[in-house]
């Protein structure tokens, strides 16, 4: 393929996110549209320094869907880029369908890598779906965060991403498709205005009447970005002088926290409970409000599978017994928790709860009150508890936490 100016400045946006991440194997999601089959052929271009392979999502949702994965089966061959199809039958008809899709796609695709042995994955992201991005988010009241340009790099499932192309508009795309005569298959529900990414790309093309374009969002919403890092700075500036960690549970001076901005306020306790609780999306704001106003209020709160104890001078945030008291483990990883010890067949962990306590003496000797330890791992021999190490410390079994320290990581 004869290279030209404008593809040389497409490559160099590839190469460098690549470089970036340290990569030499990489993998494309592929779905047959303009804008991956694009990254596909930009790819190939490059195959001489990197390995190169392609993953199909085929979620058999529409009837065209298996030939639009073998046409990118085909191409691939064309191009000797192994390729693979992901097929996903998880769907029963209940929740909603593009997010479930797009869960199973990602985790679909995350599976493929790991088994390949890949550095990365590069999704075909443009400029334009980060305008479309803005426009849902702010039909939902978003604020700094959700208005924010989606990350060019981010970790899922244990798999790296890479989004090369978000500077890129996707007729920038398709236009690099058709200098090269390269075909790609449009995907027919991109007409569908049942979804609601469709209706805010029509609503696009209204705007672009007023003067308001797919770059001039992406540049608020770059801007929305910038900021979002200056809140995270002054978030984790905060929790170094306010958190304390004790065995997991988190202990924040309530004074320090009510004479801090409530924007801080809510970014440390999302923050928290998702360090807690090993949250995948954050809570809505409006339930973070009403914990914000109890605790102002000096009143306790549960959220998020998270207890929040409220005293005059201290908030603690802890696990909730009720969000794990059905969770056992027939291995030694128990929530966010490894018990570290010599395992035995039989053994199993779940939460201490009530039947835990009981058969304890000291607990009371914990650095943590008894709400707190009901949450917290123990080994048990069917009806017989073994070990509780955060109740009571044991010579044979310590716990630790599978995620680093809060303040490491906040």
């Amino acid at each position: 393929m004869q290279l030209g100016r404008s593809d040389t400045d497409l490559l160099t946006l590839l190469t460098s996110e690549i470089t970036q991440a340290g990569a030499t194997r990489i993998g494309i999601a592929v779905s047959g549209g303009g804008d991956s089959m694009a990254l596909l052929h930009l790819a190939d271009a490059l195959e001489d320094r990197y390995r190169i392979e392609a993953v199909t999502v085929d979620h058999g949702l529409r009837s065209g869907s298996a030939e639009e994965a073998e046409f990118v089966q085909k191409t691939c061959a064309k191009l000797n880029i192994r390729h693979a199809t992901a097929r996903w039958t998880g769907w029963k008809g209940d929740g909603n369908l593009q997010n479930r899709a797009r869960d199973a796609r990602y985790g679909l695709i995350a599976e493929w890598a790991k088994r390949q042995r890949l550095h990365v994955v590069l999704l075909g992201h443009t400029q334009d779906d980060v305008a479309e991005n803005f426009l849902i988010r702010l039909g939902r009241e978003a604020g700094v965060d959700g208005l924010a340009q989606m990350d060019s790099r981010f970790e899922r499932n244990g798999v790296l991403f890479l989004r090369p192309m978000l500077d890129v508009s996707r007729e920038e795309l398709r236009q690099f498709l058709n200098r090269h005569r390269r075909e790609w298959r449009e995907d027919p529900s991109n007409e569908n205005e049942m979804f609601q990414r469709v209706r805010a790309r029509r609503a696009m093309e209204v705007f672009e009447g007023i003067g308001i374009s797919a770059q001039s969002l992406a540049r608020v919403s770059q801007n929305m970005r910038d900021a979002r890092e200056i809140l995270e700075d002054d978030t984790s500036t905060l929790a170094q002088s306010i958190v304390h960690q004790v065995s997991g549970d988190l202990l924040i001076s309530r004074e320090g926290y009510l004479d801090s901005p409530k924007e801080l306020r809510r970014r440390l306790v999302v923050k928290a409970l998702g360090w807690i609780s090993q949250l995948d999306y954050a809570p809505r704001r409006a339930p973070i409000e009403e914990l914000d106003t109890a605790i102002s209020e000096g009143r306790n709160f549960s959220l998020a599978g998270c207890l929040i104890t409220v005293s005059k001078t201290r908030i603690r945030l802890s696990r909730e017994y009720n969000a794990v008291r059905e969770l056992v483990e027939y291995s030694q990883g128990w929530d966010r928790w490894l018990l570290e010890g010599a395992w035995e067949m039989g053994m199993q962990v779940r939460a201490l709860g009530e039947p835990g306590l009981l058969q304890l003496d000291d607990w009371r000797e914990s650095a943590l009150p008894r709400k707190s330890l009901m949450a917290t791992p123990s080994l048990w021999h069917q009806d017989q508890l073994l070990a509780a190490p955060l109740a009571v410390p044991s010579e044979h079994w310590k716990a630790r936490l599978k995620s680093p320290d809060f303040l490491d990581c906040v």
